[in-house]
């Protein structure tokens, strides 16, 4: 019974939760960019941005919280997939649900505080210092979203590891994705070194989308395990004995 509930709800979990995530990342990384920096720039170049910004911003935000539910969807597949397992691979693929749960709560507070910057900048009697110390908060929030996604792409890809239910690549991009993912901050780096910085910043901007690589990566391999479990317990596949 556990198998064929894996196979019928794991799976489209999985990859409708991947290809939405996927669309929504490429979205709003390019909506409402340019923001001035929340600790350097005045209180009132911030608070003018939002007012000027704030379709873009707005856009940005709900697409964020799109993506934290399809996110959710997305590892509630993996887990319904990697929990019956063998071995411990059960216990890491809580490890990875739990991370997502996290990874998600990050993405809906960005989305929540874009939308409150919005409506606090454009209020008339909201001083221009709050939405700055508003704006701060939500750029610390946007620095650790990548180190956010740590928890679930380790439990996840330790998971796919330990039961060997999807190739061993699966688990290499995810775990990849943790050594990055760790990678200090190219804001912490940059006071120290501005080349490092640079270099850092790059592996910043590559594993968000190695993230949803890994998800549509996963997600196909899901589909064509299925495909072909399904092709094996098909009767008219079957070879009938024949009669002499």
């Amino acid at each position: 019974m556990s198998r064929q509930i894996s196979l019928k709800n794991s799976t489209p979990l999985a990859g409708f939760g991947a290809v939405l995530f996927a669309y929504s990342a490429a979205r709003f990384g390019n909506s409402g960019g340019g923001v001035p920096s929340p600790f350097d720039a005045p209180a009132n170049q911030i608070a003018e941005y939002f007012v000027e910004q704030a379709t873009f911003t707005s856009v940005s935000a709900y697409l964020y919280g799109l993506s934290a539910v399809c996110l959710v969807v997305f590892a509630t597949g993996m887990w319904g997939r990697l929990s019956q397992g063998p071995g411990d691979g059960g216990a890491w693929a809580i490890v990875g649900l739990a991370g997502s749960a996290v990874y998600a709560g990050l993405l809906l507070l960005i989305s929540l505080l874009q939308l409150s910057l919005v409506g606090l900048a454009n209020r008339d009697t909201a001083p221009a210092e709050t939405v700055a110390a508003l704006a701060i908060t939500w750029a610390i929030t946007v620095v650790i979203l990548v180190s956010g996604s740590v928890p679930m792409l380790l439990g996840f890809g330790m998971a796919i590891r330990r039961t060997q239910v999807f190739s061993g690549l699966m688990a290499n991009f995810a775990l990849i994705g943790v050594v990055l993912g760790l990678l200090p901050p190219p804001e912490v780096v940059g006071p120290l070194s501005p080349a490092v910085a640079n270099i850092f910043f790059v592996f910043s901007e590559l594993q968000p989308w190695m993230l949803v690589f890994w998800m549509l990566g996963t997600s196909l391999v899901m589909r064509r395990s299925d495909k072909q479990a399904s092709g094996d317990d098909d009767p008219a596949t079957s070879e009938v004995p024949g009669t002499d």
